[in-house]
């Protein structure tokens, strides 16, 4: 039982050393890999799984689909799962198809909502070059990630989104897991998986009729 014990509380220091989180030790080599990487990408197609937390809820909601990167500033996510929802943000525009009813708003006419568009997209995508004076940055690493902390210093856009956190994935430089903190208990997760690089040549998913 004694060297059981032991082992248990190796095996957690062990764990916990791994996933230890510290400021991010190469700023250089970080924003020279983030640009590359920037510069180059055109198109993402993914999964993804999208979970709501509200604190005032015992369960989180669960969504899944697809999602899609057109560059520049198309955006498609495509849920499928636990019911059929799309939102399309193409350019200044911005579409919602839910239980067959389609709804389209323009965002440019709309100051908050056009910074909030430019700042979603560039999360999704992992393109902080687009993040302004208006957020205040925090850099951050483990092992396999960089994290980067955002918060937003209009007032107005900290009603909508508190702050964000990104996981750029070291192996690729792409965006393995986004939050945004509506306040301090309620958060959106979503997680990207099977990613495909600057494939998409379709440009009809992301039409706004």
């Amino acid at each position: 039982m004694k060297h059981l014990l032991t082992l248990l509380i190796f095996t957690t220091s062990a764990l916990a050393a791994a996933a230890q989180v510290s400021d991010i030790a190469d700023m250089q080599q970080f924003e020279s890999r983030l640009k590359a990487t920037s510069d180059k990408l055109t198109s993402i197609e993914c999964d993804f799984v999208q979970v709501k937390h509200l604190d005032m809820f015992d369960e989180d909601v669960t969504s899944k689909g697809r999602f899609y990167y057109l560059k520049n500033n198309k955006i498609s996510l495509d849920y499928s799962q636990p019911l059929s929802y799309l939102i399309v943000i193409n350019d200044s525009r911005l579409k919602i198809v839910a239980d067959g009813k389609k709804s389209v708003m323009q965002l440019n006419t709309n100051k908050m909502m056009n910074e909030m568009q430019d700042m979603i997209t560039a999360c999704m995508v992992g393109d902080l070059n687009r993040m302004n004076n208006s957020y205040n940055l925090k850099y951050q690493e483990d092992n396999s990630e960089y994290i980067i902390g955002i918060t937003p210093r209009s007032r107005q856009v900290k009603e909508y989104i508190s702050a964000i956190e990104i996981r750029l994935s070291k192996a690729d430089m792409s965006v393995d897991q986004l939050r945004m903190y509506e306040n301090e208990a309620d958060y959106t997760d979503y997680k990207f998986s099977n990613k495909r690089f600057n494939q998409l040549k379709d440009e009809s998913r992301f039409a706004i009729d």
